[in-house]
């Protein structure tokens, strides 16, 4: 894989697509590097939470980010975990990949300083097709992202967030993210990734699912390559009173992904 088409698999893999882990895993995956992080151990075992609550934390952070996290003094989000579930429609205009429907059960945990980590294990007519562990701020701004097939056999490296240009930490209004990234183990790249995003209307959270409570606010974003191009569009569900933000669209050249809440749990 060449540099430019390299920095464009890493500035897609830092942000929240889902569509990445099913639709594109295996043609992105398999020409990545390996990353110098140890593998994720199997999902089933105790060294599996091991591994992500110490690889996906704030002290996992790059030193410069992890310093502009503390000294933005942001506050935690209001639950501890939340385990919900949905079923994703992929549809896809990209050779090779066929879409489907996928049933997903997603993970968030409070991280602390407003960030949550994030675990998606999602199955495709009843196996497993891929796991994604996130560190992200309220659920739509990346720091850290790692995707992981089934067999683990294309195992994606631990792409991290190196140093934060801009981050704008409210949410309503017009809001960015940029920074410098790069994969574990390998050199930063020079061109920045950015996730702007713009809100919209409010409404109630239990039009999603009746188990969410309070109100949603609508976040349209967009995640820009390091060439300034729009390569993902992101609609996402910013759930007011737990302080995180849930999937509901993306879209890409060769894909798109809506998303519907099954089951929403407050644990």
């Amino acid at each position: 894989m060449g540099f430019a088409s390299k920095n464009k698999f890493f500035a897609l893999a830092l942000v929240p697509l889902l569509i990445a882990g099913y639709a594109s895993s295996n043609c992105h995956a398999q020409a990545a590097d390996q990353a110098a992080a140890p593998p994720p151990p199997s999902d089933a075992s105790n060294s599996a939470a091991d591994y992500f609550s110490q690889h996906f934390s704030a002290d996992a952070l790059n030193p410069d980010v992890k310093s502009a996290v503390i000294n933005a003094n942001l506050n935690p989000v209001s639950f501890n975990r939340i385990v919900l579930h949905t079923r994703d429609q992929v549809t896809t205009t990209s050779q090779g990949n066929s879409g489907g429907v996928y049933t997903v059960e997603v993970t968030l945990e409070n991280a602390g300083h407003g960030l949550v980590r994030r675990k998606e294990n999602a199955q495709a007519r009843g196996a497993a097709a891929t796991t994604r562990f996130d560190l992200m701020y309220r659920g739509y701004f990346p720091f850290m992202t790692q995707n992981v097939p089934a067999d683990k056999s294309t195992l994606s490296p631990v792409i991290e967030a190196r140093k934060v240009l801009h981050f704008d930490t409210k949410t309503d209004g017009h809001i960015g993210f940029a920074y410098l990234y790069g994969a574990a183990g390998q050199a930063t790249f020079a061109d920045p990734g950015q996730v702007i995003c713009d809100s919209g209307k409010r409404y109630s959270a239990s039009q999603l699912n009746a188990s969410i409570q309070g109100q949603a606010l609508e976040l349209n974003c967009q995640a820009i390559d390091n060439n300034g191009m729009v390569t993902n569009k992101l609609t996402f569900a910013y759930l007011e009173k737990y302080g995180v933000a849930v999937t509901l669209h993306m879209q890409n050249q060769g894909n798109s992904l809506d998303s519907t809440v099954t089951d929403f749990t407050v644990q």
